[in-house]
């Protein structure tokens, strides 16, 4: 029967039924009556007959039929596909249409016990890459507990597309362990820092595994995390200084200065950035260490020293400062720093230099506001010369009592090269307000170099009636003289 095709399969497989069900098989597997083979195995419980002839026949149509949820024999079939059918096989043809009819029916559960029957023992399909990574795939969606057994197991899947499924589906441990197995050692760290959020398990694994790419891997991870000591250390093991920038701007923040210092001290042994050795001077002057800063200025640096003594300037830290500011001749920043350090001597001497009016008018209001008033009169020396600055340098001196003080500046002044009319008339005014004993005197010396309508309206308020008389002589307002 299984050679002979010269008879009627169907007919003669109908009357083998009743007598011999194997025999009606071998008749209708021999004519491809698919549905009367179905029929007879189903009635005899020839399952394991059924299976084979489903291999063989591969046909998708016929594999969904007997699949179908309204087929009561499904199971019993299943057992037999799964524990003697498929593992009789050498062809992976057929084993593929299978898994897929048991994709299409949604036989997920049984699917995993078919893939573990002809993977996990000896079989010609156990290194086959595709139904490796099928299982796997499978299990994370229907058994993710099976997951990591099969990791294990199993070395022929693709461990970046397996890693990368575990990970979607929060198998983060499973990831993990992929990457691990497989030599993937930044995937598996960064597993480990970004998922299982575990910076102490990273440090060990970058201990472990021991390279220098995993070390700046991790310390990008843990300055992420503020840990700012740790993530140094790691740059350091690493000898990567590439992210200074976030590295400078994080621990400067949170005033990790000690460990900053070491990282940048790295760092220029592979950049020659201003903001490296800039930095280096910061977390020195708030560490104290001014001798260490003397030391680095003397040796060669590409700090921007004028900003980075701004920035010193801006968190009063005026010693730090000092030192940048002098080490470019920068007397006008200098001077307003040894103001804050209460040296109005050096100031004074740093403003002569520097010949800035705004410089000028800084270092004058600390040495009178600390009472100087003969470093404050060199400084206003050096203002009363711009008729502009005149009356604010008044009013500062007025407001704060210094009327003795203030006339002797300009007592001083007069003998200026560069003195003008304001000085006189400003002196005039002054002699009418607080020392008018004086004003006719000065009059008669300088009437020809004040601004006399100004001076006769001062000495009306003052009631200074021989001195007005006078002025009204010199203006040729000879009635108002009368």
């Amino acid at each position: 029967m299984k050679e002979n095709d010269s008879y009627d399969t169907l007919e003669v497989g109908h009357y083998c039924e009743k007598r011999d069900p194997y025999l009606a098989y071998i008749a209708y597997e021999r004519g491809a009556n698919d549905d009367e083979l179905i029929r007879i195995t189903n009635e005899n419980s020839m399952y394991k007959y059924q299976a084979r002839y489903l291999l063989k026949r591969s046909d998708l149509n016929l594999w969904n039929k007997v699949l179908s949820e309204e087929n009561i024999h499904r199971r019993q079939l299943i057992d037999q596909v799964v524990g003697t059918a498929v593992p009789e096989l050498t062809d992976p043809e057929p084993v593929s249409l299978t898994v897929k009819a048991f994709m299409d029916n949604g036989l997920t559960l049984e699917l995993v016990e078919l893939l573990e029957k002809i993977i996990l023992e000896p079989s010609p399909f156990n290194d086959n890459p595709s139904l490796q990574g099928l299982l796997l795939l499978t299990a994370i969606k229907v058994e993710p507990t099976k997951v990591s057994s099969y990791i294990e197991k199993l070395d022929q899947f693709d461990p970046n597309e397996i890693g990368t499924l575990c990970t979607e589906a929060g198998l983060h441990e499973e990831a993990f362990e992929i990457y691990d197995k497989n030599k993937l050692h930044s995937q598996a760290l960064k597993v480990l820092v970004e998922d299982i959020l575990s910076l102490d398990r990273g440090e060990t694994y970058a201990e472990k595994i021991g390279e220098s790419q995993l070390w700046s891997q991790l310390g990008a991870a843990q300055l992420d995390g503020l840990r700012i000591p740790e993530a140094i250390d790691s740059y350091i093991k690493a000898g990567d200084a590439s992210n200074f920038e976030s590295v400078i701007d994080i621990a400067d923040s949170a005033g990790k200065f000690e460990e900053l210092i070491k990282f940048l001290l790295m760092a220029r042994e592979h950049y020659k950035e201003p903001k490296i050795d800039g930095e280096i001077i910061v977390a020195y002057a708030e560490l104290g260490k001014l001798n260490e800063i003397e030391s680095f200025l003397n040796g060669s640096n590409v700090a921007d020293l004028n900003e980075v003594g701004d920035k010193l300037y801006d968190r009063k830290d005026y010693k730090a400062a000092k030192l940048l500011y002098s080490s470019v001749s920068n007397y006008s920043k200098l001077a307003s720093t040894l103001v804050f350090l209460d040296d109005y001597q050096s100031a004074v001497e740093c403003a002569r230099k520097a010949s800035n009016t705004k410089v000028w008018k800084q270092v004058n209001d600390a040495c009178l506001e600390h009472k100087e008033f003969r470093l404050a009169q060199i400084c206003g020396l050096n203002l009363i010369v711009h008729a502009e600055e005149l009356s604010e340098l008044v009013e500062k001196y007025e407001s704060e009592g210094y009327f003795d003080q203030l006339i002797s500046l300009f007592e001083a002044g007069l003998g200026l090269e560069r003195a003008h009319m304001g000085m006189f008339t400003e002196l005039a005014i002054l002699y009418t307000k607080y020392n008018p004993s004086k004003t006719l005197e000065h009059l008669k010396l300088f009437w020809s170099r004040i601004n006399i309508p100004k001076v006769i309206r001062a000495t009306e308020t003052a009631h200074l009636w021989p001195e007005l008389i006078f002025l009204y002589a010199h203006y040729d307002e000879w009635d108002n003289a009368a």
